[in-house]
């Protein structure tokens, strides 16, 4: 059902303020990561395809292509300051947890969180993107925008009068079950787009379980979160909703990130030797 009633200045505010943070950090990451990578200990891509500038900046039209639709259809689904919300939020939520993930292996501090992942000598690292939203491509957190949003929307319109648990179990299981088939492809080696560097024992198709595990833990909780989302802007108001809508996010993202490490940890002392489950040598 289309939305057409008018933002309020609050509405307008909070989507304003959403709009130009993303287009700020983007903006500065992308000249961090390329002109001054050292800062962030940007890796070495030698010999990965697609790489130059026009290339990964065709490359990158692609998912914001994807990434537009999707944000059409939610404005008119949900109204502007929902979807402004929504892809905030995304960017919030992917950018965080994953910047997170990348740099705490890439400097060797996993270690100080968790004695048992001391021998983790790094987790990942993304190998192309024009623009950046940290240590991650933009592209890929409009990616986590329009897979979460698909998936809320399909189970949504499948299953509307199910519990919000059902439907956001049920949107992470094909968040997931997406990822399964999408990722052995990414990091093909006539692909690579991005690069394994992890020690985890416990290996799916080659890819440690916990990216699997991040996926639905991801779209998981970020739906329960939206939500909530109504209810706090109808008791708050949109402005500080927004806040508190963010604070949420910002709680489960670190029970996400706790969960991993814990989940990680056990399996570095528990699993062995390491387990790959793989098809066809996949």
């Amino acid at each position: 059902m289309s939305i057409n009633r008018q933002l309020t200045g609050s509405e307008k505010r909070a989507a304003a303020v959403i709009g130009t943070t993303l287009s700020v950090i983007v903006f500065f990451s992308t000249i961090l990561h390329h002109i001054f990578p050292w800062v962030l200990k940007v890796q070495p891509c030698t010999g990965v395809p697609y790489t130059g500038y026009i290339d990964m900046f065709l490359l990158d039209l692609i998912p914001i292509a994807m990434g537009a639709v999707c944000f059409y259809h939610a404005a008119r689904t949900m109204g502007l300051y929902k979807t402004m919300m929504f892809l905030g939020g995304v960017f919030f939520f992917s950018g965080l947890v994953e910047n997170a993930w990348i740099l705490l292996g890439r400097n060797h501090l996993l270690g100080l969180i968790s004695a048992q992942l001391k021998d983790v000598t790094g987790t990942y690292f993304f190998t192309r993107g024009f623009f950046w939203w940290g240590e991650m491509p933009a592209a890929i957190c409009v990616g986590w925008f329009f897979i979460t949003y698909a998936c809320v929307y399909m189970l949504d319109v499948l299953a509307p009068k199910a519990n919000i648990w059902f439907r956001a179990a049920m949107a992470g299981l094909l968040a997931m079950d997406f990822d399964l088939w999408l990722d052995p492809v990414q990091v093909h080696p006539a692909w690579q787009s991005w690069t394994w560097v992890s020690n985890e024992t416990i290996k799916i198709l080659s890819i440690p379980f916990s990216n699997f595990a991040g996926w639905f833990l991801f779209v998981f909780l970020f739906s329960l979160a939206f939500d909530r989302l109504q209810r706090i802007t109808d008791r708050w108001g949109a402005g500080k909703g927004a806040w508190l809508f963010f604070l949420l996010l910002l709680g489960l993202k670190l029970c996400l990130v706790g969960t991993l490490m814990i989940c990680g940890g056990a399996a570095m002392r528990y699993v062995s030797p390491p387990v790959n489950l793989t098809i066809w040598g996949i």
